[in-house]
């Protein structure tokens, strides 16, 4: 069998081209991690060989400098990643972990600002409901974006590479198949069920309707795409995906018509929105872990902000 490898990496030395198909294990995002923080590794002074003491020093520099303690954890996985990748010995062990525990203990105490990580405002179908879109192609698209986001979970990404293909019609609404996420970089296939609204107040703002109305005016491959201006001001789509940070304009946006604080929304509320609204409707979690594709439980549980205070109504 032949591997059905990138053109541009055919015909190269066998021992470049195994290192290069060995890169592919790495996502696009993972490999701009990678170099950056080796980058900054590097000037820095580090370099490949270095000793288990001196990335201790690095990780105290980094978080003497403001660096959050998600980013330490970056950086020591960058630098055991490159020496790996180099054929070189991992240079941190024990003493590092033990180190990176004592610098975030420090942190809490003196600098609790460097651990807490900011979570983005869950974006809930309320809110949306009460957002002016117009009648622009445009406008069409962000109502099915933030609609078909909120109701699927979907991640920024699925939401960017989404084809037509992948949605089919169902007696429920629609399904979408996802063949490459965040937690699924093999091309395995996910689907997640977009439902029909059925109580008619909320027909206006139904995902599927949203939906199939979207892909009746938009041409080309891709669901959610970017739009052009003529001169006259009409708009036409450009069959080019929209990107992850333009989904997330898209709703800082429309996050500020209701006054809200557009630092506080992000293209990740839409998903958080959809997990937080399951769970305050007392949907059986093991069914929103499955909606949301999580692979652990325990992330399902961080949305689930309100179970603790339904269950101790009446203790008191």
């Amino acid at each position: 069998m032949n591997l059905p490898v990138p053109t541009q990496i055919q015909n190269i030395p066998v021992e470049v081209l195994r290192q290069t198909v060995d890169n592919f294990s790495l996502s696009e995002s993972s490999w701009r991690v990678l170099r950056f923080q080796w980058s900054k590794f590097e000037r820095w002074g580090g370099h490949l060989g270095i000793d288990e003491g001196r990335v201790c020093d690095y990780l105290r520099h980094l978080a003497n400098s403001g660096i959050k303690a998600s980013g330490l954890e970056s950086a020591r996985w960058a630098i055991d990643q490159h020496h790996k990748r180099s054929g070189h010995a991992v240079p941190t062990g024990n003493r590092t972990r033990q180190h990176l525990k004592g610098i975030k203990r420090i942190l809490v105490d003196q600098s609790p600002g460097q651990v807490r990580i900011a979570q983005k405002q869950p974006l809930m179908i309320s809110e949306i409901r009460k957002f002016y879109f117009d009648d622009s192609l445009s406008g069409v698209r962000d109502k099915t974006l933030l609609l078909v986001g909120f109701a699927t979970g979907m991640r920024r990404s699925e939401l960017s590479r989404l084809r037509k293909e992948d949605v089919e019609q169902t007696e429920f609404g629609l399904r979408v198949s996802i063949w490459k996420s965040k937690t699924n970089q093999e091309g395995l296939k996910e689907t997640v069920d977009v439902m029909k609204a059925t109580k008619g107040r909320y027909l206006d703002f139904c995902p599927a309707q949203a939906m199939q109305r979207l892909l009746e005016v938009t041409p080309g491959d891709y669901v959610f795409q970017s739009v052009r201006y003529a001169g006259d001001g009409m708009q036409t789509f450009t069959g080019k995906p929209l990107s992850g940070i333009s989904i997330g304009k898209i709703v800082k946006q429309y996050a500020m018509q209701l006054g809200m604080d557009p630092a506080d929304f992000g293209a990740h509320s839409l998903r958080a929105g959809c997990a937080t609204y399951l769970l305050d409707h007392e949907v059986p979690p093991s069914a929103v872990q499955k909606q949301m594709r999580h692979k652990r439980f325990d992330t399902t549980q961080r949305y689930n902000r309100g179970e603790t205070a339904r269950a101790l109504v009446g203790a008191y």
